[in-house]
């Protein structure tokens, strides 16, 4: 059944079913097959191919896939007066993130521009702040623009659906952060469990024996990941946590999380905190409770997020989340992707240990100033 139309006051033309199947064409295609491909006027196709007139990123989208399903090719001096001669690709990827302030997309953002930037390529970011429709919408978007392909950033580690195929229209597609559900899919995401693991190896090291895990609320595969790595290395070396408690991923539960253990094990001497404000009110709880942070109970973090692990007393140990590297990797693998070379599946990159004050005091961390308040009092 052939989708109702209707021409808008722009020109567009509305449909219940969107483009239709493209018909078959004997000779070299024309505007006007292209038009009808994607199921709107000519001069709405015309005005979609040459980057003109007011029309939505939407229908700019279906004419455009349906010229390039069609094998359709402007001529030459159309091209050259509407200044769209073509070429094969625009050097242009879109960064679609649902961070809000930035702490995960920027640094991912640097690293992934490294790595385009080698190839010729630039990054262009947009902000759906967590909403499936105004993230279709910056794709549409994006993709009217002509990107490449898409680098889609998330910021809470528990695994996502896949973007439709009506969505991505063919545009090669990399998950950060947030993974795919789809093992046919390409994402990068960071190695919770191994930073979980690692954190118990390193605390025994230190000849810490009585152990507590902090974790935030238990609908994070974050959380998870994390504890699941901890008890891997509990396990290898014959150990048991003395406990295990979730909530949220605050510095309010760290200090309260802290109180309590110290109440129920006398003996603690180590604390794995699953973020650095958990870690940070911890070290707080702990204080209130008489104890010193490291010499009676050390205690690690996880985000070497700098507003929390730098500005506390004593500095936090923590793990970095290598978002940075995340970026690069996952342009490294669109760029692949761009090349015939698509990779599927998760890519794990390492979290590493950021060695401060909170598991040993000799490790005095160098406070960023400027000593210019310093030399101005006369100090020179």
């Amino acid at each position: 059944m052939v989708g109702m139309r209707g021409t808008t006051t722009n020109g567009d033309i509305q449909t219940s079913q969107g483009a239709r199947t493209a018909p078959r064409v004997t000779s070299r295609p024309t505007l006007s097959d292209v038009a009808a491909a994607a199921n709107v006027s000519v001069a709405t196709a015309s005005k979609a191919l040459n980057g003109t007139g007011r029309i939505s990123a939407k229908t700019r989208r279906i004419v455009q896939h349906a010229a390039a399903q069609l094998g359709y090719r402007k001529s030459a001096g159309s091209a050259r007066r509407s200044g769209t001669a073509a070429r094969a690709r625009s050097g242009l990827v879109g960064l679609i993130t649902s961070d809000y302030n930035g702490r995960f997309s920027l640094p991912l953002l640097t690293g992934a521009e490294s790595t385009l930037g080698a190839s010729n390529h630039a990054a262009l970011l947009m902000s759906s702040h967590g909403q499936p429709a105004l993230e279709r919408s910056h794709i549409d978007q994006l993709a009217a623009r002509g990107v490449d392909g898409l680098i889609v950033v998330g910021d809470t580690t528990n695994p996502r659906q896949p973007l439709k195929p009506s969505t991505t229209m063919g545009l090669p597609v990399v998950y950060t952060y947030d993974p795919s559900t789809d093992p046919a899919d390409c994402s990068v995401v960071c190695d919770n469990i191994g930073a979980g693991a690692q954190a118990i190896e390193y605390l025994l090291s230190l000849r810490r024996r009585y152990i507590a895990v902090i974790a935030g609320s238990d609908d994070f595969q974050a959380a998870h990941d994390r504890v699941n790595g901890a008890w891997r290395t509990f396990t290898l070396y014959d150990f048991q946590p003395v406990d295990v408690l979730y909530d949220s991923w605050s510095e309010e539960w760290g200090e309260r999380a802290a109180r309590l253990l110290v109440e129920r094990h006398p003996h603690l001497d180590a604390i794995y905190a699953l973020s650095d404000e958990i870690a940070r009110g911890a070290v707080r709880g702990l204080m209130a409770a008489g104890k010193r942070v490291p010499q009676d109970v050390a205690v690690v973090g996880h985000d070497n997020w700098y507003v929390f692990c730098s500005n506390s007393h004593p500095t936090l140990t923590t793990f970095d989340n290598n978002i940075a590297l995340i970026g690069k990797t996952a342009a490294k693998y669109l760029l692949d992707a761009l090349r015939g070379r698509p990779h599927h599946g998760i890519t794990a990159v390492e979290c590493p240990l950021i060695v401060r004050e909170s598991t040993e005091t000799e490790r005095k961390t160098t406070l960023d100033s400027s000593d210019k308040l310093w030399r101005r009092g006369g100090g020179n």
